[in-house]
């Protein structure tokens, strides 16, 4: 499976790049929203896994989802989020994320998290 990451936090791209190398996942990772705008594609990938706070950046995780669903992108988007209460779901679902997670997201989570797309 070809899955993207958008996140600025080295730490959680290690680990995610890990799990990947586990279960036999490509993954290309992009550390801010205009590098992930620019270069996410229709098709090029399977999975979109998309930090919600980028640091201050140009743009936040929603709003890249936002801007990527206008795009044509139509691969599923998850949200990894530190923030978990029902006000933030519903903007995490509004802004066209297919789900959410909260941090932190176990290794044993998130590989259930990419078997699960892995059959759709």
């Amino acid at each position: 499976m070809h899955i993207a990451y958008v996140e600025d936090n080295l730490g959680n791209v290690a680990l995610v790049e890990r799990i990947c190398q586990m279960t036999n996942d490509t993954l290309v990772t992009f550390g801010d929203a205009d590098s992930a705008l620019a270069e996410i594609l229709p098709e090029s990938a399977d999975l979109i896994l998309m930090d919600l706070h980028l640091g201050g950046r140009s743009m936040d995780g929603l709003q890249l989802t936002r801007l990527l669903r206008q795009k044509g992108i139509s691969s599923p988007i998850v949200a990894i989020t530190a923030f978990d209460s029902m006000g933030f779901a519903d903007q995490y679902l509004e802004a066209g994320c297919n789900e959410y997670v909260v941090k932190p997201v176990s290794v044993n989570d998130m590989i259930r998290l990419l078997n699960e797309y892995r059959g759709q």
